[in-house]
This record gives C-alpha cells, structure tokens and sequence, in this order.
C-alpha cells in the first residue's frame, strides 16, 4: 500500500504532465491558427513545372493590376477535358492576382439548363462528339459588362513537330495565358488599334489564299485588340488619319519615291511606321526600293547586299543566307530577346547607320562572323562554295534591323517612330507558328512600341516537350531491381533497426 505522500507526489506528477500537454496542445494549435491567418493574408502559389506553364509573366500581372471592375470568365470546360486541369490552374493564378477576376464553370454535360441560358446570351453553339458528350465552339468566354471575347480551344494548346531544320521534337505549346490575357485586353479595350499595311506594290498579302500571307500574323494580333487593314498608297499625299501605324512589308516592286517620301515625311510629322525590304536582285543587282533617298534623311541607308552568316552554330542549312539571329539590342522593342531568344532571317539585307546619333539604335546584328556581300553575282544558287569577304563588302558584325526616332523636341509633337529591317521573309507561317522560335514576339513587339501598346509585349507561351518514354531491357532490369529489391530491403532494415533500439 503507497504512503499518502508518495500518492500525493504522483497525482501532483500526472497533474503536471496533463497540464503539460493541454499547454502543448493550445500552443501547437495557436501556431498552427497563426500559419493558417498568415497564408490567408498572404496567399501564394508555386510553379515547379521546368517550363514555367503556371507562372504569370508580367504583361498579365500589369494588366490584371490595372482592372478597375469585375471581370468574368465563363469556362464551358467538362472536368473531363485533358486541358481542364492546366486552364483551372491558370485561371486560379489569375484571382489570386485580381480580387476582380471572376471565374464560373459551366460543364454542358451535368448543368444543361444554365449552359443554354449563358450560350444563348454569348452566342455559343454545340454538338456532339463520338462519344456522346456535349462539345461547345469555345472553351472559354470573357465578359465585363455589355462586352465579351471568346477563348476557342485551339488558343489554349496546340502540338508543334518542329519545323526548323534539324528539329524533330514535339513541343506541347501551352497558350493560354497568350488567350485569356489577350481576351481580357479585349474587353478592357475600347477602339481597336488599327495598323495599316500597304499594299499595290508586290507586298505580303492580308489575304490568306494568297502565298506570301500574313495571316498567321494577323490571326495572332487579333487576341490584342489589333487590326491589320490594306493601305493602297499610290496617288496619296498623306497617310490617313486613322492609321495607328503604317506597314511596309516585303515589297517586290519598287515605290515611287514620292510615295516612299509620304510615309517618311509622315514619321517626321509624328507617324509610326515599319519597312521590312528584302533585297529584291534581277540581273544579279540588288534593286532600289524607292525608299533609298528619304532615308537617307534619316541616318540610315539601305544597303544593296546580301547579309551572309559564316558562323556555322547559327545557321539552318548549308546556305549562309538562312541564318539564326541572337544578338539584340537594348532598346524596349527587343530588350525582352536578349539571353536566348532565336530569330531565323533568309535572304536578308544589311543596314548602315550613315552618321552615329542618339536617335538610331540597333535591334537586330548578325555574328561577328558575319558579311555582307555587296556584288551578289558571286552568289550562285547550288553553289556550295561559301564566298570570302572581298573588298567593297561590308564586315560584320552586320546590322539587320534600325530603330530610329524623329521629332519629339517640341512638347506638342508627337516623336515619331520607325523600324526598318533588311528582311521580310521572318514573317513567314513556318516561322511565325514555329515555337523554338521568336518570330512573331519580335512582330508584335515592333508594332507594340510603334503604337505605345505596352500590352502587346507579347507572352511566349509555355512549351513543354513532349514525347514517349523509351526503356531499354537494361533500363527495366535497373527498374526492377530497385522496386522489387532495393525498396523493399530498406522497409526490413529500418524496421530491424526500430526493434533492437525499442529491445534495448
């Protein structure tokens, strides 16, 4: 029988140890209370994806910073869709950036009668695939107010089998961030940017039958709020007013210089305007342009030659004439390429600054190993023979694209701005649609800084490779072993390990 002091000691002891563990347990839920209102207050979500899918870029985080009211996406998505899970992920990024983004999720399958009711109002038809379920035009639809855009399927994701030379993987291309972003410029928008391309002259063609066609280009402005309208220039004094910039792309036949002095005089007075001119060569000559003199007002001159690409790491083909670009320049047009960003240039021209000046800057230079070959008849097609630097050439490294500024000295004048590149071929489909490289970025990075569209700092939408996972029998040997030997081996020694500890 225990002594009443030793029964006092051990009931004092258990008292303790109780009020030990009721102290333990309010601190533990305290703390884990204080963790849960910290993360409530400051919420963040993680990308540990390699290719950055779930990450917002700056374009959208500036645009989503700046909304003002609600805006409502209305995904006519199934939960069933392969794409569903990376779009909810997106979109849940998106209201976690802006209290003001509002998501709904309409599946046409389990809530038919609200589908009918919101497809109705958006204008959204369906059908039926093969195997029963209700498939809609559209993935996704972005209203505010009276105005609305619609996000289709094939601007969330598409497959790319590489294009380019000596590419042969398969690239997922997540873009959606490219399409909700750019439907919510859409509605945040009021009237359109309108850039004007001219036309009359042998140029790259808004029609997509035609097959020099900037289609691909004007397809994929469209999600930010930009049209592309013919311009015919011949017989004009003045580039209409509407025009929010003016297009020169690829001409074949050369402008009348009184046209090409309307478009440079029309930068002069504040106008925006980019001239992308091959060099168009007949009778072995490289042939004038129209634009050679008033640039020539400018700084810059045109140079009759063909850049050529010695630098065997950055070319495509045995021919120096379809080279890589990777060298850009500071300015805010190419900023954003520089450390890794790939433009592919064929048939290019070079650019020669006439006088240094503060108002000309470079955005595109080839390598240093780099010429440009003034007497193109040394270029024979199916020659294999890569010519050497003669005299009258031009050494590189060669310069492939000028941005240049006007006016601005006085406070009312609008500075006017132009780009001229040595080559119109970079905007080609096979290029443009190609995601190794960044040829529609450059695009819409020009027409972004010729209209003060800080917007159109295009997204460069997430790649992801793709592809089978291939096991040789080695590799399955390595497998097994490891699954059915080495895991399980672990388990029993740690568990031996736990029993003679407990035994001693």
């Amino acid at each position: 029988m225990m002594a009443p002091e030793t029964t006092q000691k051990a009931q004092s002891s258990t008292a303790k140890s109780e009020l030990f563990q009721v102290i333990t347990t309010a601190l533990i839920v305290l703390v884990l209370g204080l963790v849960n209102y910290l993360a409530f207050r400051h919420y963040e979500r993680f990308d540990w994806t390699s290719a950055g899918m779930y990450t917002l870029s700056d374009k959208s985080k500036s645009v989503l910073k700046g909304l003002k009211e609600d805006v409502t996406v209305y995904l006519f998505m199934s939960r069933n869709e392969p794409s569903f899970t990376d779009t909810d992920e997106l979109l849940q990024r998106y209201k976690t950036a802006s209290q003001h983004v509002v998501v709904e999720y309409v599946d046409p399958d389990r809530e038919p009668g609200e589908f009918q009711i919101l497809s109705q109002r958006f204008g959204v038809t369906q059908g039926v695939n093969e195997l029963g379920e209700t498939r809609v035009d559209v993935a996704a639809v972005v209203a505010m107010g009276d105005k609305k855009w619609h996000v289709d399927r094939d601007d969330l994701v598409g497959f790319d089998l590489g294009p380019i030379p000596g590419v042969d993987s398969i690239e997922v291309n997540i873009k959606a961030e490219q399409a909700m972003t750019g439907a919510i410029v859409q509605v945040l928008s009021g009237r359109a940017t309108k850039v004007c391309v001219t036309s009359g002259h042998g140029e790259i063609s808004l029609d997509d039958q035609d097959e020099r066609s900037l289609i691909a280009v004007k397809n994929a402005l469209r999600h930010d709020n930009v049209e592309l309208e013919p311009l015919e220039t011949m017989g004009k004094t003045a580039v209409p007013k509407e025009c929010d910039a003016v297009l020169v792309l690829g001409p074949q036949n050369a402008f009348a210089e009184s046209e090409a002095k309307v478009i440079i005089e029309y930068v002069k007075g504040g106008g925006r305007a980019l001239l992308a001119l091959d060099p168009v060569i007949e009778n072995d000559v490289v042939q004038p342009t129209g634009f050679e003199g008033p640039l020539e007002t400018l700084g810059v001159r045109l140079d009759r030659s063909l850049a050529l690409e010695l630098n065997e790491e950055h070319l495509l083909s045995p021919s120096p004439l379809l080279f890589l670009v990777t060298e850009f320049g500071q300015h805010r047009a190419t900023r954003l390429l520089r450390g890794g960003a790939r433009v592919v240039l064929t048939l290019a021209r070079s650019l020669s600054v006439l006088a240094e000046s503060d108002k000309i800057e470079v955005l595109l230079r080839a390598s240093p190993q780099s010429f440009a070959v003034t007497d193109v008849a040394r270029i024979k097609e199916g020659d294999a023979a890569v010519p050497t630097q003669a005299p009258g050439d031009i050494p590189g490294p060669v310069d492939l694209a000028l941005a240049v500024h006007t006016g601005g000295e006085e406070e009312t004048k609008k500075d006017g701005r132009l780009i001229v590149i040595g080559d119109s071929d970079f905007l080609q489909t096979q290029f443009i649609d190609a995601p190794e490289l960044e040829n529609f970025h450059l695009m819409s990075a020009f027409i972004g800084h010729l209209t003060e569209r800080d917007a159109l700092i295009e997204i460069a939408p997430k790649k992801v490779k793709g592809g089978n996972i291939v096991f040789t029998q080695d590799d399955l040997t390595a497998l097994l072993f490891r699954v059915g030997v080495l895991i399980p081996g672990a388990a029993l020694l740690l568990g031996l390990a736990v029993w003679l500890q407990r035994r001693s």
